[in-house]
């Protein structure tokens, strides 16, 4: 199993390799769009929809470069968010809200548990995974992970999360990696943050995960 491990990655990068290929491919047609007076720029081909490029090749959308001003103007407002939703309903309702029990003044915050151990260290609260360098053994606190943020977990001593759940990437990692993890934690970057010397222990036990914190 162990000698084969590395398949597991095989599906995820075809997919990546794909999409690439597809995206490369999509820009020498924007170039070609941009051209004839189209397009201003041939990456703004991805901010149509399918139905939308066909309509452009056929000189039937007329109000291209409106639709893309617009869009550009919500993805750049959309990129201005400091929290993601830890739900999106099927109405377009967003739940920010997290699991964690906060009481004003404590010291411990509750989360659901998603790899076991008991680690007490340094919290590093990160929001930049490319700016950040860790030092080894910090407990790495943050609002949610993905495969660029897998690094870090090289240094880290234990995870906290404000959102994610047994499968999340940082949960899966964590416990590859074999260090404690609490997530659904709600606003604890910003908790953690007030303090710049902060530091805590993460504890994994029947009733829940806790950190306590100093």
């Amino acid at each position: 199993a162990r000698q084969l491990a590395g398949l597991r990655e095989l599906p995820k990068f075809t997919a990546i390799r794909m999409m690439g290929i597809i995206r490369a491919k999509m820009l020498i047609e924007g170039e070609k769009l941009v051209s004839i007076g189209a397009l201003e720029d041939a990456k703004d081909l991805f901010y149509l929809e399918t139905f939308e490029i066909k309509a452009l090749v056929n000189d039937e959308l007329a109000d291209c470069k409106r639709i893309i001003i617009e869009r550009k103007a919500a993805m750049a407002q959309e990129s201005k968010r400091t929290r993601l939703p830890r739900i999106i309903a099927s109405d377009g309702f967003a739940y920010f809200g997290g699991t964690a029990k906060i009481v004003e003044g404590a010291n411990v915050f509750s989360g659901e548990p998603v790899s076991p151990g008991v680690y007490e260290g340094r919290i590093r609260v990160v929001h930049d995974p490319s700016k950040t360098k860790m030092t080894q053994g910090e407990i790495l606190c943050c609002h949610g992970t993905d495969p660029s943020w897998t690094p870090l977990f090289l240094s880290s001593g234990a995870l906290v999360m404000e959102v994610g759940g047994l499968m999340t990437h940082g949960s899966v990692v964590a416990r590859e990696y074999g260090i404690p993890a609490v997530v659904g934690l709600e606003k604890v970057t910003e908790r953690l943050t007030r303090s710049a010397r902060s530091s805590g222990r993460i504890e994994r036990n029947y009733r829940g995960d806790r950190i306590d914190g100093d």
